[in-house]
This record gives C-alpha cells, structure tokens and sequence, in this order.
C-alpha cells in the first residue's frame, strides 16, 4: 500500500501535456501537474487498492463503445499497434474537434473522369496535297486565322505542269470559239457546209474539256484559287479558328502524308469519357453534364452528352461518351484531365459524404479520425476517397460505413497533435 502511495505521489511531481499519444496494448501515460492534482491522483491509488481485482469488469465500456462505432474498431487494427490521440475535454473544445454520424446520400449524378479535346467538326489538319517546298510562312502558332486566310505558299512542279496545261487550253478555247462563230456566220450565208460547221463546234468543246480537266486537276491539288503564279499554291485556313500546332519550315519540302498545320476553332471543345458498362442504363444522350479541371478549381462548366458509343471496349468494359462544352474564353485546353458529373438523375446508389476537411493525410495515406475506446481518444482510419461534390463534401469509397461517427472538425488539430507525438517519441 505504502509503495502505490509513493508511486502516485512521484507521478504527481512528473510534468506533462494535456494529449497524449498512445499504442494499443500499451498503457497509456498518465500527465497531470499541480499539487492538487497529485492529491486526486492519490485518492485513486488508495481506492485502487481497496477495489482490488474488481477493476477487471471496467473492461465491458471499450467495447461497447467500440460496437457503437464500427469505424472505431475498424482503425484500432484488432490490437496490432494503431495510433492514437488521447486529449482531455478542455483540448477538444480548443481544437474544435465536433464528431457527427456520417451522412449518405442518393446518387443523382454519375461521376466520370476523362480529357478535353477538340470538337472533332472543328478541327482540321492542313497540309499539300501534292509533292512542293514551302516557300514562305504566313501563320505562326497561336495565331487566330480567318477562313480563307493564307498560312503558307509552296511552290510545285506538278501544280507548274497542271497551270501550263491550263494557260495552253484556254488559249485554244478562244482560238476554237473564234473558229466556230466564224463557220456559224458563213453557215448562214451559204457559203460554210454543215460538216464544217459540225467539225469546228466539235474542236471548241474538245478544247473547253481540256481546260476544265486542267481546272479540275488544280482543285483537287488545292491551286485553282491561285492564278497566274505558275507552280507556286498556297494552303489556306478551312475555317476560323487558332493555329495549334505549326511542323512547317521556309525551305522544307512537304509531301501530302505530311501536316503542315493544325487549325481548332476552340470556342467549343469536347470531354471524351468512358462510361462503365453498369451504368449505360442511366446515361443517354442529351442530359447535361458539369465539368471541372484542376486549373480553375471553383469553376464549373456546363456541356451535354453528345454522342454515346454503339460498341463495349471488352477489355475496359466501358462505352465511350462524349460531352460536348461552350469554350468561349478559351479556358480549357486540349489534353487538360477532367472530372465530369453526368446528371442521370435519381435510382443511384447511396454514398457515404463527410466534409472535405476531416479528410486528412497521415503518412501518405488518406485517413478520418473516428473516436476510440476511451474519453477524448481518436484514431485515424485510412479510407478511400472520391469524388468532391459541392458545398466542400467528399465521397468515401471504403472505409467508413454508414451510420459509422467521424470527426468533422477539427481534424486538422489531430493529424498536428499526431506529428507532434511521433516526433517526440522519436526524439526519446
């Protein structure tokens, strides 16, 4: 008896913190300071020992408050050393560390993850259509263009040929026309035989059909805009838009399996997205969908289910789907990652939400804090995190069950309280 006194007494003097780190299956260091502290310290110890082993039946509260909170148990790791934080109620009020029953919702949008990239009807890849050297540029990158506009002139032996061909055939056009108009004139004099007449209407339109197969033939080569210049042609913008991406060079020879230019009008791009084979029921075209990118955090923007793919990827098990967004201000950008949020509406699963700041990273995994065993004792249980939803929640995947308790302030205080414990401890 006398030895538990002086053991109580000497604890008494030993200065300490209000929150204190322990393991299980260790006993949990008791710091208390102040003479008057010692005096109830001391009354304990002479009550332990009248009480004796009867102090054995204290053991039914751990585990009924553990059967309260699944997640609790969960996280203390069946008694295999799980960390924790032990604060007294005046270091719980300080931190404003509040626990709350874990809510769930009903699903009424289906979260998808894909990329932007460009509206495919408004992008176009721009090169020669026959063999040429780039001459000289008249587009840089980044440069909005309008439609029509030159963005470089090569020059061609086959486009040189073609025009040749086409100056010879117009002038026998009008050689030929001269020939028939005169025949006509003599046919009505009676002077000209009908054979004649025939033989020189018959030259004319040989003639004219050469020159529209010259014509024709410049056309498909892209030169027929481009008169009089011999072999020289130019590739021009099919339509408003920015100049993306430039592998033209002055002096460069090009050839037609070459791109020279990409033009994107990225006023409106599109989000491609794999939709997974068990939620094909709840997507269809037209419903709206919001879309977030990591570079504008608080922004959404709004687009629609455009196109849903008629073929399952075996491997995958998805559907592509693509989502088609405004892009006015030319925020976002082809190759961004993204998170979209089709609205399907209701009959969705329920989902396990607690707010974004009780989730905390402890050692490079993402935990919560759940009450432990003991008064003021939090421990932290690694989940699983989702998605972000609005008004700052955040899905959990696995590791909380519903109806499970959950620290939903004051985390951040504990996962510091944590650090601060192992620091110390490995200091000792």
């Amino acid at each position: 008896m006398t030895s538990t006194i002086e053991a109580a007494q000497a604890a008494a003097r030993t200065p300490g913190t209000d929150a204190r780190r322990h393991r299980r299956g260790r006993r949990p260091a008791l710091a208390l300071t102040g003479r008057f502290l010692a005096g109830g310290l001391l009354l304990t110890a002479l009550g332990a020992c009248g009480r004796g082993d009867a102090e054995a039946t204290g053991d039914a509260a751990p585990k009924e408050a553990s059967a309260n909170n699944p997640a609790a148990d969960s996280a203390s790791g069946g008694g295999h050393g799980a960390e924790s934080v032990t604060l007294d109620s005046a270091a719980v009020r300080l931190g404003g560390i509040r626990v709350d029953t874990v809510t769930t919702i009903t699903s009424t949008a289906l979260p998808v993850t894909g990329s932007i990239t460009y509206d495919p009807n408004r992008v176009s890849q721009v090169g020669a259509r026959t063999e040429g050297r780039v001459l000289t540029l008249r587009a840089n990158l980044g440069d909005r263009v309008s439609r029509g506009q030159v963005l470089a002139v090569l020059e061609s032996p086959e486009v040189g040929q073609i025009r040749a061909e086409e100056r010879q055939a117009e002038e026998l056009v009008r050689i030929a026309r001269e020939n028939y108009a005169r025949e006509q004139g003599l046919a009505r004099q009676g002077i000209s035989s009908r054979k004649e007449l025939l033989d020189a209407e018959a030259d004319l339109r040989r003639n004219q059909a050469a020159l529209r197969s010259a014509e024709d033939r410049l056309q498909v080569l892209g030169a027929a805009h481009d008169h009089g210049q011999g072999g020289r042609f130019s590739l021009v913008a099919p339509f408003a838009g920015s100049v993306v991406a430039r592998d033209a060079s002055p002096g460069g020879m090009a050839s037609p399996a070459d791109t020279l230019f990409t033009v994107a009008d990225l006023s409106r791009v599109a989000i491609e997205l794999d939709v997974f084979e068990r939620d094909l029921a709840r997507v269809r075209r037209g419903q709206p969908v919001a879309v977030t990118v990591t570079a504008y955090p608080g922004r959404t923007f709004q687009g629609r289910v455009a196109y849903l793919g008629e073929v399952l990827d075996p491997q995958n098990r998805t559907v592509e789907a693509r989502v088609e967004i405004p892009n006015p201000d030319g925020a976002l950008k082809p190759g961004m990652f993204a998170t979209a949020r089709i609205q399907v509406g209701g009959g969705g699963p329920a989902l396990v939400v607690v707010p974004q700041d009780a989730v905390q990273e402890v050692e490079g995994r993402r935990v919560v804090f759940v009450p432990g065993a003991r008064p003021g004792e939090f421990r932290p249980a690694p989940v699983e995190v989702g998605e972000t939803l609005d008004g700052g929640r955040v899905v959990i995947r696995a590791g909380l069950a519903p109806g499970a308790r959950v620290v939903t302030a004051g985390a951040f205080a504990l996962r510091s309280e944590l650090a601060k414990d192992e620091l110390s401890e490995a200091e000792h």
